[in-house]
């Protein structure tokens, strides 16, 4: 039986998006605080295919191998001046994804399953190494692109079906008659084909405006029992608000960028997800 041996590596480095053929003010609008020079406290999570009697000290190598490889390439550089592979692309989550997948295991050898690139603590893109023919074109990758949000609300866990003592006994305090809160943070994850020219599954500017008019303009400094419907009349828990996350964004993604996952943290000890078949 197989197994899966998830591998942490850091780097830092800089980067812009900018896109030659366009002004400095068509870059802006396009990229928006991307198109200047900046940088970033990179992460990558690289996922590799394990059989269980492998030896620990095999794992430390494969470790070793992978970060003198990545700082090689990308520690302490700007990425689009100083690495072949951005000069003709640029260094979105996505094609830097992409680029490791193909790299770790052309060049190690390395029995990579899956690379996560996270930009920061609200971006990250995973390649998995599915690919998609698009428009009788040569197969193109498939990628998950993660945005997180933040939101804060108060809400009551109560059924008016029910009496205060059975409300009590199955929610807990939660059930307080006051309600209580949380800082949630949303996870939203989009499926598809990076645009060939601008690197991303889906421009970040348009994805924000969409789950803030969606979503967080709904939910965001509200008590929902009180003021959000349909949770004036349904239970507003975790597991129900993530299936109004996924009914009110799926109808708006389901071009290229499909929405393939909803993720809502309601504590930093639990969370409550959501998957696209």
């Amino acid at each position: 039986m197989g197994q899966r041996v998830a591998l942490w590596f850091a780097f830092e480095a800089s980067h812009y998006y900018q896109l030659p053929h366009l002004s400095v003010e068509e870059n802006t609008r396009l990229f928006g605080k991307a198109s200047r020079h900046h940088g970033h406290n990179y992460r990558v999570q690289v996922t590799v295919h394990a059989q269980p009697d492998t030896p620990p000290a095999y794992w430390e190598q494969l470790a070793q191998a992978i970060r003198r490889h990545i700082d090689a390439q990308f520690d302490h550089r700007c990425i689009n001046r100083e690495h072949p592979a951005f000069q003709t692309q640029l260094p979105t989550t996505e094609n830097l994804a992409v680029y490791l997948w193909h790299d770790l295991r052309t060049q190690l050898g390395a029995p990579v399953e899956s690379v996560s690139v996270y930009e920061s603590d609200t971006l990250a893109s995973t390649y998995a190494g599915e690919q998609q023919q698009a428009d009788h074109d040569t197969p193109r990758p498939v990628v998950a692109m993660t945005r997180v949000y933040t939101f804060s609300a108060a809400h009551r866990l109560y059924n008016p079906q029910l009496s205060e003592e059975q409300n009590r006994a199955l929610y807990g305090k939660c059930a307080n008659p006051h309600g209580h809160g949380h800082d949630y943070r949303l996870e939203i994850t989009v499926k598809g084909i990076p645009d060939p020219v601008t690197g991303m599954v889906m421009n970040l500017t348009a994805l924000d405006a969409l789950v803030h008019a969606e979503v967080l303009t709904h939910l965001d400094h509200k008590f929902l029992n009180e003021e959000v419907p349909p949770f004036d009349r349904v239970v507003p828990t975790s597991e129900n608000i993530v299936a109004f996350v996924v009914a009110r964004l799926q109808p708006h993604l389901q071009g290229n960028a499909r929405l393939a996952a909803v993720r809502l943290w309601e504590t930093p000890r639990s969370y409550f997800e959501w998957q696209s078949d």
